[in-house]
């Protein structure tokens, strides 16, 4: 079985192939260039290089948000392209999950945080537990002073938010927060193959695919106003 897995919910994208739970290529960068631009020509290249036919990939598992308005919304409508030319099925994934996951068997909870803007974060909870990873906090927008409230015990803190508000996150918590380095502060699209791989069974067709943005971009308000 086949996933293409695809993140373009920060900065940092990629697209990486899993065979089963094998990991068969990954190509990850900062784009310089909008998401939009490099992120098809991306897919194909990956798949040209390992000769790999699109008609042979089995799902398609995406970052479907929070993050990056402008590169969810890309992701989703490539996403969307794809699976209608090849029929298969989309499985979507939080960002935030796929951040937590690169801290397998830690013995601390772990919060991925990213940076709303507008003084608010998109933030989580999770915790691993008997080798799995369990989710104490869904996926959220607030305040970061809202977050710190939540927190009872040493957390790992990582994403764009826990470098943005790492000054006020030691202040409140002392050695309660942990920080690793920012390398692993964001979502590896290996790892959004891999856990598409574990939920298969949440895969949907891709005309359900929506991006989960947690709340209404900026267009969207002005609209409204």
């Amino acid at each position: 079985m086949r996933i293409l897995g695809i993140d373009t919910s920060t900065k940092y994208a990629g697209v990486a192939i899993l065979e089963d739970d094998k990991l068969i290529a990954e190509s990850t960068m900062q784009f310089m260039a909008t998401h939009s631009e490099k992120l098809l020509p991306e897919i194909a290249h990956i798949l040209n290089t390992m000769k790999i036919p699109i008609e042979t990939i089995d799902y398609y598992a995406i970052t479907a948000g929070p993050g990056s308005f402008t590169g969810i919304r890309v992701a989703v409508s490539t996403v969307k392209g794809l699976s209608f030319v090849t029929q298969k099925k989309v499985i979507p994934i939080s960002t935030l999950e796929v951040m937590a996951w690169e801290f397998p068997f830690c013995n601390h909870h772990i919060c991925p945080i990213l940076d709303a803007r507008k003084k608010e974060v998109f933030s989580a909870l999770f915790k691993w537990k008997d080798n799995k990873i369990l989710r104490i906090k869904e996926d959220s927008v607030s305040e970061i002073d809202n977050l710190i409230e939540l927190i009872k015990e040493k957390t790992v803190f990582i994403g764009s938010g826990a470098e943005l508000y790492r000054e006020k996150l030691i202040e409140k918590l002392g050695s309660k927060a942990i920080f690793p380095p920012f390398l692993y502060s964001y979502p590896g699209p290996r790892i959004v193959a891999y856990i598409g791989f574990q939920k298969i069974n949440d895969a949907i067709d891709a005309k359900e695919l929506q991006p989960r943005y947690l709340r209404k971009s900026e267009a969207e308000i002005k609209v409204i106003e």
